[in-house]
């Protein structure tokens, strides 16, 4: 990335220090949430292993300084791998032996106990306050959407160097290693890799993928996470020639092309929920939207919020969206930025994956086809 990240970074310390630190009264505010020290970090992560809300490093912002606090076994990782270096130059470096502890370096600081932080984990408070800063994850800046149109292009590319390559006598479990290591070729933590097969496609909307053959057809979902950012996207194939679940596929796809063209600035996320149901119902398929969540805002994780009838998040220039609309046996599912015109980072123009042009209010979406192998 060569653009400098500097202001963007002073724009997002100046917001904490506004709308949570000055109002909530504290000496500082500490920041240890993975999603929310990547987004202000632009992609930094302080995280481990995969599954951890916590990191090991976090960021103390207070009135004049932001100090990263950070255990001797990670500094020099986070200095050299993890950080921009024009940000990673606006903070002050504070270490402290693993064995010791965060705690201990209250004493280095000006706060007095830990009773003067508020966190984004309760760490040190009960306040907890991630549901405040979660809104300003939402809206991403041309360095964030650079940096996820890669992702996406990347999955993309992925997707159609892999499923090609697959077999009814593939198992789950070894096309979801096959997934494992073409993404961790490309630096993308799978988060989420899950297949669908002939049997689990039918059976179950969340397959936790399974040692058994994929049979006649396959779908594969995934969550891919890389500088923070959470590409979803789903691909479909058919190993014989079956019109019935190509019909139902494009239906399916047109659901999701209705959530699509509706994914537009000022819109509620309710509003896109009642779209998609009425979709359901004008593809014959009316009552399966209850059988699995149909996606929402999407960024800093897989979902940052479910759309619903209760869901009034009202969508605005930068926000990203993954709808999953299901009809029992297919999925429909990519990652699109919110602006004038909805763009599908995860099936790009130039995809080399066949497509289905959809007409939809006046615009033409354009979804991945099932293909037959």
């Amino acid at each position: 990335m060569m653009v400098k990240l500097k202001a963007f970074f002073h724009e997002r310390i100046n917001k904490l220090r506004e709308e949570i630190l000055i109002p909530g009264k504290a000496k500082g505010l500490l920041i240890s949430r993975s999603d929310n020290f990547s987004w202000l970090t632009f992609g930094a992560r302080n995280h481990i292993t995969l599954n951890t809300v916590e990191g090991v490093a976090s960021l103390l912002i207070t009135e004049d300084s932001v100090i990263l606090l950070t255990d001797n076994i990670e500094k020099e990782r986070l200095k050299s791998e993890e950080f921009y270096s024009d940000i990673w130059d606006e903070l002050e470096i504070i270490e402290y032996n693993w064995w010791e502890g965060e705690e201990k370096l209250l004493s280095q600081l000006s706060i007095a106990s830990a009773k003067e932080l508020i966190s984004d984990t309760g760490r040190y408070d009960t306040l907890n306050l991630n549901s405040r800063i979660a809104p300003f994850r939402y809206t991403l800046v041309e360095p964030e959407i650079e940096t996820y149109r890669q992702l996406g292009k990347d999955c993309d590319e992925i997707f159609w160097e892999l499923m090609p390559k697959l077999s009814p006598e593939n198992t789950e479990l070894e096309v979801q290693g096959m997934f494992y290591e073409a993404l961790a070729k490309k630096g993308i933590e799978p988060l989420l890799t899950i297949v669908f097969g002939e049997d689990s496609s039918t059976r179950y909307r969340h397959n936790l993928s399974r040692n058994i053959s994929i049979g006649k057809r396959v779908f594969v979902s995934i969550c891919a996470r890389k500088h923070g950012l959470v590409v979803s996207s789903t691909r479909s194939a058919l190993f014989d020639v079956n019109a019935e679940i190509t019909e139902q596929h494009r239906k399916n796809c047109y659901v999701d092309a209705v959530a699509i063209v509706n994914s537009l600035p000022g819109k509620r996320l309710s509003q896109i929920f009642l779209e998609i149901k009425r979709a359901y119902e004008a593809a014959g398929y009316d009552g399966e939207w209850k059988l699995h969540h149909q996606g929402g805002l999407a960024g800093y994780n897989p979902r940052e919020l479910v759309a619903s009838d209760f869901v009034d998040h009202i969508l605005a220039k930068g926000n990203a969206v993954a709808w999953n609309p299901t009809i029992t046996g297919t999925k429909s599912e990519d990652t699109v930025i919110v602006g004038e015109v909805p763009e599908i980072i995860s099936f790009p123009q130039n995809s080399h994956w066949p497509a289905v042009e959809l007409r939809v209010n006046d615009l033409t979406i354009r979804r991945p086809d099932i293909i037959v192998l």
